[in-house]
């Protein structure tokens, strides 16, 4: 559930975002609160997720859009932080089906720890993660 200072336009690009996982055998799309069991079986079955995963990108930070070269920055400098401290990690996307704002390379995140998700999540200047434990749908974990 957002908090209350979110204004209904951001909270509604949030929900109406096509997230995609980018797996070896091929993307799989994900909505939010639209619980999938394929879906979420080929996920588990390619990433090797027991109990939870998570979305996050760092570009566009406060929904403020970024030169390119700042966002591949931020996706960078997200991408050597996961390769130190997370174990399993594949590409996402986070695209607008509208077209109204451009898409945002992320991270898919295997079983990771939430509390330390959100906190990376905040550090990226951003106002949601998208989060999900196996056998639930994926949701919106507001950070701000």
């Amino acid at each position: 559930m957002p908090l209350p200072r979110h204004d209904a336009k951001l909270v509604e690009a949030y929900r109406k975002t096509d997230y995609v996982v980018m797996l070896p055998n091929g993307d799989v799309h994900l909505e939010i609160g639209k619980y999938e069991p394929e879906k979420e079986a080929m996920i588990a079955e390619q990433t090797g997720c027991s109990v939870s995963w998570a979305l996050i990108t760092p570009c566009n930070p406060r929904s403020e859009l970024a030169r390119e070269q700042l966002n591949l920055f931020y996706f960078n400098n997200l991408r050597y932080e996961l390769d130190e401290k997370v174990g399993v990690w594949f590409k996402a996307l986070n695209h607008d089906p509208d077209g109204q704002w451009p898409d945002e390379p992320g991270f898919f995140l295997v079983d990771p720890d939430l509390h330390w998700t959100m906190d990376l999540g905040r550090n990226c200047g951003q106002h949601a993660i998208v989060a999900a434990r196996l056998g639930q749908a994926p949701r919106l974990v507001w950070l701000d």
